[in-house]
């Protein structure tokens, strides 16, 4: 299971630890870019907590990760691409 998909199978607001342990990070780095607004978080009183969706979503924005799909194409795209690479 890679990063985002751990993330999106957690449900609930995750605490900074959680966050740091999950990414491999100091604290104070993600306490930095939660402060700077570079990683989505909210507050619930003077606790940092994130939503490990919102965070999935971030990795993938950052990254240009598509959401996994089949990406085999369809056997009339491969037949077509095959046919022009012999006609040029």
């Amino acid at each position: 299971m890679n990063l985002i998909e751990q993330l999106e199978a957690r449900r609930g607001a995750m605490k900074v630890t959680e966050l740091c342990e999950l990414l491999g990070v100091d604290d104070k780095h993600i306490y930095r870019m939660a402060a700077r607004g570079a990683l989505p978080s909210f507050r619930v009183g003077g606790a940092v907590r994130f939503d490990p969706q919102e965070v999935a979503k971030w990795l993938r924005s950052k990254y240009g990760m598509e959401p996994r799909v089949d990406r085999k194409l369809p056997e009339q795209v491969r037949f077509a691409r095959r046919q022009e690479r012999h006609v040029a």
